[in-house]
């Protein structure tokens, strides 16, 4: 009886400790073994059962499955950079990146109105 094929731990398998990643591990493709960081942190913000109850919810299309864990990443690598703010802190950096961009159309949209010369006077006809 041969024995079954070896595959190295994935980052969700090698923190549970199991010496190889089972075929067909749903976490394998989004969590690989050189991103163990990564899944230390959605596992703490979402535990395992968290991250696969929402793969389960992005249903069949790799798509869709790619997206949810994309999401889950995100999360846990803006946990990782600023483990106080997080992704909020992520949201509140652009929300004020695009207020400084805003403020600065409208000034630079006011100063061409400004040097814009006044139309011709109507001669009346």
């Amino acid at each position: 009886m041969a024995d079954p094929p070896h595959h190295p731990p994935c980052a969700a398998c090698a923190h549970q400790g199991r010496p190889s990643c089972p075929a067909g591990c749903p976490l394998a493709p989004y969590f690989p073994a050189d991103r163990l960081e990564r899944f230390e942190y959605a596992n703490l913000l979402f535990g395992v059962d968290g991250i696969l109850r929402r793969l389960e919810a992005a249903g069949p299309d790799p798509g869709a499955r790619r997206a949810a864990m994309a999401s889950v990443a995100f999360v846990a690598d803006a946990r990782a950079a600023d483990p106080v703010h997080g992704a909020y802190g992520v949201i509140r950096n652009l929300q004020q990146e695009l207020a400084g961009v805003k403020a600065e159309i409208a000034a630079i949209r006011q100063k061409q109105q400004q040097a814009q010369p006044p139309p011709p006077p109507e001669d009346g006809h």
